[in-house]
């Protein structure tokens, strides 16, 4: 039902006649928000961080945005779980406002400047951020630091990586996703060209398809993909390093090894980067999740669409072939400038993935990929991951995704908490694939598990307190050089 209601404001936003409409449902719905807040006597006031004066919110595709801060003595999640119950029933505030994005932060928790970096996702060239305050009329304003400079520029790479290097169906080639497409990689590559992270020149003809995709353009798909070729070609800046020949890996799927090399006469695939997941039972043989990069490149033939359009094909082909005794398989496109420049940066999602991927990779035309990280970047990506995990407890509880599932994948996020707290406290980076010696080094708790035992509602109390006790030894090592992250309560 909620899926409807949503299908029939996209379809007036095209009207232009109802905007004006749309305007008015926005304000209705911030109202009823407001009149919810008179249950909770512990909220003290409502922040709006998306604002519908801002050339980037788009009526009838953009949600409504919200942070509730609450008394320091209250219990955000408790309050959050309310919200989101009441609030899912009431129109039109199901459908104009993201309620799993709801953020309750306690007032100590809101004034700690490390937490406000991971909310505070702006367009480039602004130094002062405003919250529209909907309850004082008090709006919230601070000033940008470090730390919120590469929350923007992490959120900049995903945004690419989700909208751009990610494969997706051409069933889902609407026009509003199409819009949201050309919204979120025009701001993405501008931004990280304010940066100088991207070195590509932003040519005339790449702005004006991107600002007609924006502006609702029936042509919206033809402009769709001049700007997906356009921005390969902008990622493309740097040419990749020559490799040996084709190197064969042992330890992987037959079939996904003669895939790739039929992928490699492709014109455009210069090489392809086999990643396993963190944890394998038995190395020898590559199993559970295995992430594939597919490097493109124009040292061979100029990209185009139709190139494009044939690769992503082929793939899903293989995808919709694959047997449930099979590894997962998670195919992205990339070029080699995009994965240096995360690398350089530590853009990534996880602070080590660079170090971790580059140590274990395979590339099948035996290219040694390395880079080495900047220490000073490193450490805010700590931050920023830390500040991610909280949010994923706080607000999107982790348990939605876990419960239910085999504990090797609630391990390889325990695993990679403990990675992360041995390498701030200064251990070398090293990754064990003994499943006996990775349970040795957390806790006698968790050894009873099998890696394929489901993780039950009455198991899952044990592996959320593992998760807890090391984020909070994480936040304190951090804490050392950031104080204020002590306000982190999860």
């Amino acid at each position: 039902m909620n899926d409807l209601r949503r299908n029939i404001i996209l379809i007036l936003c095209f009207i232009p006649f109802f905007r004006d409409l749309l305007r008015v449902l926005y304000n209705l719905a911030l109202r009823k928000v407001k009149f919810a807040c008179n249950d909770h006597p512990e909220i003290i006031d409502i922040y709006l961080t998306s604002k519908m004066s801002d050339h980037d919110f788009i009526y009838g595709s953009s949600d409504l945005n919200l942070i509730f801060m609450v008394e320091n003595s209250a219990h955000p999640r408790e309050i959050l779980i309310n919200l989101r119950k009441s609030l899912s029933g009431v129109w039109p505030v199901n459908m104009l406002v993201n309620l799993d994005g709801l953020h309750v932060f306690k007032e100590a928790e809101i004034q700690t400047p490390l937490i406000r970096s991971y909310l505070s996702v702006q367009r480039p060239g602004k130094k002062v951020v405003t919250w529209k305050s909907i309850l004082k009329k008090e709006d919230f304003e601070f000033t940008l630091k470090e730390q919120d400079h590469f929350s923007i520029q992490r959120n900049y790479v995903k945004l690419i990586e989700t909208f751009l290097l990610n494969k997706v169906r051409h069933t889902l080639l609407n026009r509003h996703w199409i819009r949201s497409f050309g919204k979120n990689i025009f701001r993405s590559i501008k931004g990280l060209k304010h940066y100088n992270i991207v070195q590509g020149e932003l040519t005339p003809l790449w702005q004006r398809y991107a600002n007609k995709i924006i502006g609702l353009s029936w042509f919206s798909r033809m402009y769709f993909t001049g700007v997906k070729v356009l921005t390969f070609k902008l990622l493309d800046f740097e040419p990749i390093p020559q490799g040996k020949g084709l190197d064969i890996p042992e330890n992987y799927p037959d079939r996904l090894v003669d895939f790739c090399k039929k992928l490699l006469n492709h014109p455009l695939v210069e090489d392809i980067v086999l990643n396993p997941a963190l944890i394998q039972l038995n190395f020898d043989e590559v199993k559970g999740r295995i992430y594939i990069d597919l490097i493109l490149g124009q040292s061979h033939t100029n990209l185009s669409a139709d190139y494009l359009h044939n690769l992503s094909s082929e793939v899903s082909d293989f995808i919709d072939k694959v047997e449930d005794e099979e590894p997962k398989y998670v195919f992205s496109f990339n070029t080699y400038a995009f994965m240096k420049l995360k690398a350089k940066h530590m853009l990534s999602g996880n602070p080590l993935e660079s170090i971790y991927r580059y140590q274990n990779s395979h590339s099948l035309m035996d290219i040694k990929y390395h880079f080495t990280p900047n220490k000073n970047q490193l450490q805010k990506a700590a931050i920023h991951y830390l500040l991610g995990q909280f949010m994923q407890f706080r607000s999107m509880e982790h348990k939605t995704h876990l419960i239910g599932s085999r504990f090797i994948k609630s391990l390889n996020i325990i695993y990679r908490y403990q990675l992360l707290l041995d390498h701030l406290k200064g251990k070398e980076f090293a990754v064990s694939h003994s499943y006996k010696s990775i349970m040795e080094e957390l806790t006698p708790q968790l050894s009873h598990i099998k890696p394929n035992e489901r993780v039950t509602k009455e198991l899952w109390p044990v592996v959320r307190a593992q998760m807890l006790f090391l984020l909070k030894r994480i936040r304190d090592e951090l804490a050392k050089e950031n104080s204020s992250l002590k306000n982190l309560q999860f």
